[in-house]
């Protein structure tokens, strides 16, 4: 920047908020020392300068494609580039721009996420391995994958931290933590009304408001809501919800904020997508091929319905400038009423009819989190220190009640509905009570503001009781006590051009119910992962580059015993190797882009004497192979700055299963964007699938046709 000066003259920086979290110092001049003040000179008159910051916070709205800060990797408020473990990072600009309807949709151009239309949970695999949980605001949010699914409308960021990692967050997948982060507050002025009609009857409205409640700006508030009607790909299936998420801040000064959340969300849907058997859709049926949108049901008495609510608060206060403490707690109840018709794996002798069941449902989750930190800066002999100790609370209860029911056949190829169900009976019930507390600490050294190390661990404790619902002396698990230690250390090296290699090791715990044929109690599973990578941020920060490699090993897995088989046995071990590249951000003035790829070799590498071919065979529904690309463009620089068009292609490379020989081929698919803006206004087209390719998502039992076509058209307004 250059700035003209006149002699005697000041410079008077004045900060001025510019809106969207933007600041900027605006310089006037002032008298000098001298006695005598010269005189007005117009034609040297200093001009007003504008030095605009961009002010990203590790919760807040991401600029672009590219994050600068997270949260999640360390808990703290730090920058991506100094996290010794790979991390991505969606926000809600990148969210609106696909249109994604879910947290899988929305990981399509980054982390490959599963393209199962599922609408019972957020089914999410991670480096070889299924996602046991998720977390919402650092803490654990649904109970089970069948909670449904969190309405990514209501989220600020979608961020997943890659590996082991349970140092930070107790029990978790070893493939990784998905942490979700909620829209908050804001002083900013934010208005805005949506509008959006699409495929399969699809009607949505949705709002998000935010603003000062007083003139001071102590007061702060967020309301976000969303009222969804809509069919599926599939014949006779639901996607409708109702959704609203209040939210309320009280920051008195700088030091202090309470932030209050919360959120209400009603889901009308059907279980996931129909399940076919593979002759007829992979392989050669006589009857020829069976529809894309074939329901396996019956109308009258499938549906999956949930209501679940979660309120709670954040509490940050600065002791001083270098003593943080941060406190949070949440409150998650959901009730669900679900019921459901599945299908053999096979058909009976005239390959069109096959056989069904169908089961009920009635389940209730309730769940309590707490977790309080506190953060010390501190400096000694030329080392920088950020010292994070924290204690988190975990109390989790579940009842689940599940009734069979008979059903008829259906013929696949010209199915009728309609018939009679048979009674409710009564099949299998159970109550669970959980409870986890750790406690963690954890280091990030800056030396010469060059390297960061980082070194933690954590204690934790679990307590795990599952007893028959109706006879309640008969329980698979009676107060089972578990504890693990858990550590992680990496390096970051910052160099001075933007690159930032780095190296790490973590770990992670999963507890295992059941003893084994002597009564002992099962350890908790083992997750270890080496990493090492490299990202480059060019100045500016509007980029992120990154690449990874990494070997993730999951030991004391369950196996048959091969002295009882009626028995289990922990001698089963899974390893996933891999590398990763990404790409992210801005490039140039008008062009956008998300390029990812990913290579996964996810295998049993221990498995039971009685097994031991098993040794070797790939997990199921990995892929060696995914990639995609986005690019978008506002066409600015023609004349035209309201327009943006963009496109993108999603790779799936091929899927095995471990229960069958079928070989779920690999895919791509095509989709396209393009929107108009025009002062308040902004209109987009938005289709998935644009070739209406048909595909298979998995075959782990039987296959699953992937989302045919989807257009949806919206209409934005804000002010």
């Amino acid at each position: 920047m250059h700035r003209q000066e006149m002699p005697g003259t000041q410079l008077t920086p004045i900060a001025r908020a510019l809106g969207a979290g933007l600041f900027g110092l605006l310089f006037s001049a002032a008298a000098g020392a001298a006695d005598t003040p010269p005189p007005p000179q117009p034609d040297s008159a200093l001009p007003t300068i504008h030095v605009v910051g961009e002010q990203e916070t590790a919760t807040g709205a991401v600029a672009g494609y590219a994050a600068k800060r997270s949260a999640t990797g360390t808990k703290t408020d730090t920058p991506i580039i100094e996290t010794p473990q790979s991390i991505t990072v969606i926000g809600a600009e990148q969210i609106d721009m696909l249109k994604a309807r879910t947290i899988a949709e929305a990981l399509g151009y980054s982390v490959g996420g599963t393209l199962r239309p599922e609408r019972t949970g957020d089914e999410i695999t991670l480096r070889g391995f299924q996602l046991l949980s998720t977390f919402r605001d650092g803490t654990n949010y649904q109970v089970n994958r069948f909670d449904g699914q969190q309405e990514v409308y209501g989220l600020e960021r979608i961020e997943v931290l890659k590996g082991a990692s349970s140092i930070l967050y107790g029990m978790s997948s070893p493939g990784g933590v998905l942490n979700t982060v909620s829209k908050r507050p804001t002083a900013e002025t934010l208005r805005e009304l949506n509008v959006e009609v699409g495929s399969f009857d699809r009607k949505q409205v949705s709002g998000d408001f935010a603003g000062a409640l007083t003139e001071d700006g102590v007061w702060t508030y967020r309301l976000t809501g969303l009222q969804r009607d809509s069919g599926a790909f599939i014949d006779y299936m639901r996607d409708d919800r109702t959704y609203l998420a209040p939210a309320l801040k009280w920051q008195p000064n700088a030091a202090t904020s309470v932030t209050l959340l919360s959120e209400y969300q009603r889901d009308r849907s059907n279980y996931g997508a129909d399940d076919l058997p593979a002759a007829g859709t992979l392989r050669p049926n006589i009857h020829g091929t069976i529809p894309r949108d074939r329901f396996t049901g019956e109308p009258d008495y499938d549906h999956f319905r949930i209501k679940r609510y979660s309120v709670g608060y954040i509490v940050d206060h600065a002791f001083s400038a270098n003593l943080k403490l941060r406190h949070s707690l949440r409150k998650y109840h959901m009730d669900q009423d679900w019921a459901s018709i599945g299908t053999a794996a096979d058909y009976e002798a005239d390959q069109r009819s096959i056989k069904r069941f169908a089961e009920d449902r009635d389940e209730h989750t309730n769940r309590l989190n707490s977790d309080t930190s506190l953060q010390y800066d501190w400096r000694a002999a030329g080392v920088e220190h950020k010292t994070l100790v924290g204690l988190d609370y975990t109390e989790t209860k579940r009842t689940s009640e599940r009734f069979d029911r008979a059903v008829g056949t259906i013929d696949l190829y010209a199915p009728v509905y309609g018939g009679a169900l048979g009674p409710a009976v009564y099949s299998y019930g159970f109550r669970s009570r959980d409870k986890q507390m750790g406690l963690y600490f954890q280091d990030q050294m800056k030396f010469a503001d060059k390297w960061v190390l980082l070194l933690g661990g954590r204690q934790d404790w679990v307590r795990q009781t599952e007893c028959d619902f109706k006879n309640p002396s008969l329980c698979s698990a009676d107060h089972e006590k578990s504890d693990a230690f858990t550590g992680r250390a990496g390096l970051v090296y910052l160099a001075d051009n933007g690159l930032a290699p780095f190296v790490s090791f973590s770990q992670s715990f999963a507890p295992t119910s059941g003893t084994d044929r002597n009564g002992n109690r099962f350890d908790p599973t083992e997750g270890e992962q080496f990493e090492a990578g490299v990202r480059y941020q060019p100045a500016g920060g509007a980029l992120m580059l990154s690449a990874a490699t990494y070997q993730l090993t999951q030991g004391n897995v369950l196996t048959q015993d091969p002295l009882d088989r009626r028995y289990a046995r922990q001698q089963g071990e899974v390893r996933s190797r891999g590398f990763e590249l990404e790409a992210r951000g801005r490039i140039g003035r008008n062009a956008q882009v998300l390029a990812a790829y990913t290579y996964t070799d996810a295998r049993v590498t221990k498995a039971s004497p009685l097994f031991p071919d098993q040794v070797g065979d790939r997990t199921n529904g990995v892929p060696y192979n995914q990639a995609s690309l986005w690019g978008d463009y506002s066409f600015g620089d023609f004349g035209v700055p309201g327009l943006k068009i963009g496109a993108g292609a999603r790779y799936m490379g091929e899927t095995t299963s471990t229960y069958t020989d079928v070989v779920a081929p690999a895919y791509t698919v095509i989709d396209a964007m393009a929107s108009y803006s025009t002062g308040p206004w902004r209109l987009a087209l938005n289709v998935s699938n644009l070739t209406d390719k048909t595909f298979y998502t998995s075959c782990p039992f039987s296959c699953f046709y992937g989302e045919s076509r989807n257009v949806k058209a919206s209409l934005s307004y804000r002010w």
